[in-house]
């Protein structure tokens, strides 16, 4: 088994130096070894010497074709290493940075000690962090481990079998040939990724690949990758990217079926009472999908963005763009939409919103915060309920049962790209945002360890929380908004989704009227549920504040004063 010290001490230099001295003499072999086969027959000589001759002749040409392709075999092998240990060291190197910064040491064993044991951290260092960097060294370390161990292998074996002469069938016609065939052999493998893998086991596999095993990934298996919460948001983008041409013809050929069986439908004489309906519902479906992927090219095609989730099966079609750059950006915000939301629909004018606010949110950061780069997502990996779900009684807005599957998935998002973060030691500065049902999603997600910061929920039903302390976000950094007319906050939904965050203890709430912003430009005031988003309202300032890191700059909401107790009348 291998070792970090192992790792440590592997040469990639060396083998590269070796590969090419291999390639050389693997050259001379063909061209002297294809000379020699050209030595024979002799024109005019025959008989048992010449027979004899040409006997030994084939004999030394089959151990050529061997040799020549497994040394072609060895070679390509031998690279190929060179260029995976560069991926495992740089991921080891990353992973003893990330240690060093929280506290931690990685052993040659690969296990992982306390430098803070009987000492206090840091104030700054948040347990929850070290905690979650814990979690991430060990799927690094282990992964890290897996890869190496899995370069040996395979190095060894390509070793081992071109030293038996398993390489080459000793019957090609040149030993160019043979040379060619050795080079076909795949050599090292790339490694999978681990299944069912979190996160950050995610992450950390991909750290250990190469800059070459990642493009042949990209390049081969892109459905491998555009989904897996911990790659690098560019990586996602790409794969996804790559997807679409094929889901979308998937689709079409799903919906020239779908079509067929209503015409089959249509002419049966007495077909069952829900047959036509359900088959114009399938056709229906899948139209939404194609539509669904023409509002992501639209999308796409305003530029700075990213396709961070595509995910064409279940009822609807899910998504999720970065407007930015996630893995470059200090502070990201992931913004969660809610009831009646679908990507064919609400992309396009979410992705719209999401543009000004990241431009609000990196004014802020410019000119008041720590200057770093700002994106923005709009996350609809979840299938929001519908008004078609509630009139026919398939889902109802008042249950939390989409709200807990999104959860699921907006948690795995979230982490991942904290993960993806992490592994490379990038600093991030998360917000999760949530509106109307995605504000239930958003608070259900965040009942579990997740590395955001700072949460701002809007227009919000509630939370399926019943205190402050079940939300695993820091004290002071959680934010409700509401506007005077929207009745949502207003819904006695108690009973389903928890305490409201406007009543409850600890969550700080934020204004949506009239105010004037930290530079004095006046912010206008929102009133309805669909308003919180609109450019230059005050409500957008506040979560551009908390994106920016300085929710200090927010403008606090300003209870109203009570009525007036009633005159009692007068008596005479």
């Amino acid at each position: 088994m291998v070792s970090l010290a192992d790792v440590r001490a592997w040469n990639p230099g060396a083998l590269d130096e070796i590969c090419t001295l291999l390639q050389a003499r693997t050259q001379i072999l063909v061209h002297e070894g294809d000379d020699y086969g050209k030595v024979l027959p002799v024109e005019g000589w025959s008989g048992p010497a010449a027979d004899n001759a040409a006997e030994q002749h084939r004999a030394l040409m089959r151990q050529l074709d061997t040799v020549a392709a497994g040394a072609a075999a060895a070679g390509k092998a031998i690279g190929q290493a060179a260029d995976a240990i560069t991926g495992v060291q740089h991921a080891l190197t990353n992973a003893e940075e990330l240690a060093r910064k929280y506290g931690f040491h990685i052993a040659d064993a690969g296990g992982i000690s306390d430098t803070f044991a009987g000492k206090q951290p840091p104030a700054d260092m948040h347990p929850e962090d070290r905690e979650r960097t814990h979690t991430q060294l060990v799927d690094e370390v282990a992964q890290i481990l897996r890869t190496a161990n899995d370069i040996d292998t395979d190095l060894a074996s390509v070793l081992d079998r071109a030293a038996s002469g398993q390489f080459g069938t000793g019957n090609e016609s040149t030993v160019a040939a043979a040379a060619a065939d050795g080079v076909k052999d795949p050599g090292l493998t790339l490694p999978e990724p681990p299944p069912n893998a979190t996160p950050s086991q995610n992450a950390a596999w991909w750290a250990t690949l190469s800059a070459a095993g990642r493009n042949i990934l990209l390049r081969d298996h892109p459905d491998w990758l555009g989904n897996r919460d911990g790659l690098p948001g560019d990586v996602r983008s790409k794969a996804n990217i790559a997807r679409i041409p094929g889901e979308r013809a998937d689709l079409q050929r799903q919906l020239e079926e779908a079509k067929k069986r209503v015409d089959l439908v249509k002419d049966q004489p007495y077909p069952p009472p829900n047959m036509l309906p359900d088959a114009l519902a399938d056709v229906r479906k899948i139209e939404a999908k194609l539509a669904s992927l023409n509002a992501i090219d639209t999308t796409l095609a305003q530029g700075n963005r990213q396709l961070l989730t595509l995910d064409t099966t279940g009822e609807r079609l899910k998504a999720a763009v970065a407007v930015g750059n996630v893995d470059t950006a200090k502070h990201v915000s992931v913004f969660t939409p809610g009831f009646t939301s679908t990507v064919d629909r609400s992309m396009p004018g979410y992705d719209r919103d999401m543009y000004n606010l990241q431009q609000r949110t990196q004014v802020l950061s410019d000119q008041y915060g720590d200057g770093g780069k700002v994106a923005t997502v709009t996350w609809l990996g979840y299938e929001a309920p519908q008004n078609d779900d509630v009139i026919n009684g398939n889902q109802s807005v008042a249950s939390d049962h989409l709200a807990q599957t999104g959860a699921k998935k907006l948690d795995g998002f979230l982490n991942g790209i904290g993960a993806s973060h992490e592994v490379q030691n990038q600093p991030l500065h998360l917000t999760a945002l949530g509106h109307s049902y995605g504000s239930l999603t958003t608070g259900i997600a965040l009942q579990q360890s997740t590395p955001v910061n700072d949460a701002v929920v809007f227009g919000s039903p509630g939370l399926d929380a019943q205190q402050r302390s079940d939300l695993q976000v820091p004290q002071g950094h959680l934010f409700s908004a509401g506007a005077d007319q929207d009745s949502v906050p207003k819904l006695d939904v108690a009973n389903h989704f928890g305490v409201s965050p406007y009543d409850m203890s600890g969550i700080d709430r934020v204004s949506t009227g009239d105010a004037i912003a930290a530079d004095g430009t006046p912010l206008h005031a929102t009133h309805t549920h669909g308003q919180y988003l609109d450019d230059g309202s005050t409500s957008q300032y506040n979560m551009a504040a908390v994106a920016a890191g300085r929710p200090d700059m927010r403008v606090n909401y300003v209870a109203p004063p009570p009525p007036p107790p009633p005159q009692q009348p007068t008596h005479r």
